[in-house]
């Protein structure tokens, strides 16, 4: 290569460099650096699946059941968790179903449900015993309940929660016509167990005061309680125990 070749060769370099440097420093940060991006594939959202309708949830032994047909299979199912004959007679009424998931809202919501269970309410009257100015409930008055207690311990743990989950279909439906929409009727039964198990019945007597034509507790925490925890209380304090026993063991096993 001869010394003019050279020198045109470094010029060419130089120049080369030079057109560079101006690019990188002068143009190049004019022309905004665009972020890289990533495109990420598409996730694939399942189909939503149709509801089930209700032939579909309930089991081959309830197939053709509805809320309107079910007294006559649930009195036959319900009768084979106790031998109490009392169970037979109370299996007698209407709307057995709807009747359940209304009380069990009732007690959740604190409210009695007197007005769902009336073929439980006892026969006799509440009775006191007067003592100068000094009134007590009559132990007699928590006789009463002895044979709704009686029904309710000889229920069979096991069959009752295997037949809750069959009859569950009949009673999501039922629960529907008065609920919420997105509440669950499982919840509510939750919270009532929860609520009736904070009831501790009181020790010794239980004095009462009249009030026009009722009687009110004198204590104010019981009296404080409340409607469905009060008509628990009425019951007596050794049926309270036993109920709320049979309770424990109902909400463990669900």
């Amino acid at each position: 290569m001869t010394s003019s070749t050279k020198t045109y060769a470094a010029l060419f370099a130089a120049l080369v460099i030079v057109v560079a440097v101006i690019y990188f420093s002068w143009i190049r940060p004019g022309l905004k650096d665009e972020p890289v991006k990533i495109v990420e594939a598409p996730i694939a959202t399942p189909e939503a699946q149709p509801t089930p309708t209700l032939a579909e949830r309930l089991s081959e032994r309830l197939a053709g059941t509805t809320l309107k047909t079910s007294d006559t299979v649930v009195r036959e199912l319900v009768s084979e968790l106790s031998s109490n004959p009392k169970l037979v007679a109370w299996l007698a009424n209407e709307d057995l179903i709807r009747r359940f998931v209304a009380a069990v809202d009732n007690t959740a919501s604190g409210i009695s449900p007197t007005s769902q269970l009336d073929f439980m309410r006892p026969k006799g009257k509440f009775q006191v015993v007067e003592a100068g100015d000094e009134v007590t409930i009559n132990p007699k008055s928590f006789d009463r309940y002895d044979l709704a207690t009686q029904v309710i311990v000889s229920l069979d743990t096991d069959g009752c929660v295997a037949l809750y989950g069959e009859l569950e279909p009949l009673i999501d439906d039922a629960y529907a016509e008065i609920s919420p929409p997105g509440s669950r009727f499982s919840d509510r039964l939750e919270a009532a167990f929860d609520h009736l198990l904070e009831v501790t019945p009181p020790s010794g007597e239980i004095e009462v005061k009249r009030k026009v034509v009722t009687y009110v507790y004198v204590d104010e925490s019981l009296e404080s309680l409340s409607g469905a925890q009060r008509q628990l209380l009425r019951m007596g304090p050794e049926n309270v125990l036993l109920i709320k026993a049979k309770l424990r063991d109902l909400k463990a096993a669900l």
